[in-house]
């Protein structure tokens, strides 16, 4: 089943899961941080066309609120240029990698 956010971000159930089980093994070395998720698509250089996607703990108190969406029963940052790139793309998992769509 498909989610959509209020960002126009879709997320799969299987990706929802995996972020929860993901956040139970890490959340105990990581008290007071939320999850962010950035993607990055590289339009000119070297890297032109590369695509990646990272999930990593930053401190809450540079979240803004309307940054912050729930994904299942996660929370999850997302910054401006993040939400703009993922519009209307999917989120999903695979061999426990984050795959977009």
């Amino acid at each position: 089943m498909l989610e959509r956010l209020r960002c126009g971000v879709i997320i799969t159930d299987a990706f929802k899961n995996w972020l929860a089980e993901w956040r139970e093994r890490e959340s105990a070395a990581n008290f007071g941080l939320i999850p962010e998720l950035s993607y990055v698509r590289c339009r000119e250089g070297e890297r032109a066309g590369q695509s990646w996607v990272s999930l990593i703990w930053q401190p809450l108190g540079g979240a803004k609120e309307h940054e912050i969406f729930e994904m299942g029963s996660v929370k999850v940052h997302l910054q401006r240029q993040t939400r703009q790139a993922l519009k209307d793309r999917c989120l999903d998992i695979k061999d426990d990698r984050i795959l977009v769509i």
